[in-house]
């Protein structure tokens, strides 16, 4: 088995779709599936200057990131929960030209900055926490199925 640290940082880089949920003044919550770039310590999203989930950072820094992991082309095909990758840390946001969001985000899209891109759109910066827990990461697709074995907590430093 690969060390489990090493395997949730190149998974946190290699993905592309996470689940961002957030909550509003009144604690309200909303969860949407973003597309993401990482470079291994944020997570750069982007999004509408004025959605639901950019208002919801500017008022309520905290959030929480779900990472589906397919583990292989195997668990494609079965009917089968996704292994997972998920945390809490705190997300801000960024303006479009923020030159390091841009350049995450653009590390893994080719072509991007020739890409006409909205005039609104705003970057969802994300903090990549110490504490990662996982589920089915590391694990044989057939353990997922007892808890015990198929969830970990990773401290990253």
């Amino acid at each position: 088995m690969k060390d489990l640290k090493q395997e949730v940082k190149k998974l946190i880089k290699s993905n592309m779709w996470l689940v961002l949920a957030t909550a509003d003044e009144k604690n309200i919550p909303n969860s949407s599936v973003m597309v993401y770039q990482s470079d291994g310590n944020l997570i750069i999203c982007q999004t509408g200057e004025n959605t639901l989930k950019a208002n919801n950072v500017r008022k309520n820094k905290l959030v929480a990131v779900t990472i589906p992991i397919r583990k292989n082309l195997f668990h494609k095909l079965i009917p089968a929960p996704p292994a997972e990758i998920y945390f809490t840390t705190t997300a801000e946001i960024k303006p479009k030209d923020n030159e390091q969001a841009r350049m995450i985000y653009s590390k893994y899209m080719k072509h991007s900055d020739k890409r006409d891109l909205p005039q609104d759109y705003i970057w969802i910066c994300i903090k990549i926490p110490n504490k990662i827990s996982t589920y089915g990461v590391a694990v044989p697709l057939l353990k997922m199925r007892d808890p015990m074995k198929a969830r970990k907590i990773v401290y990253l430093s």
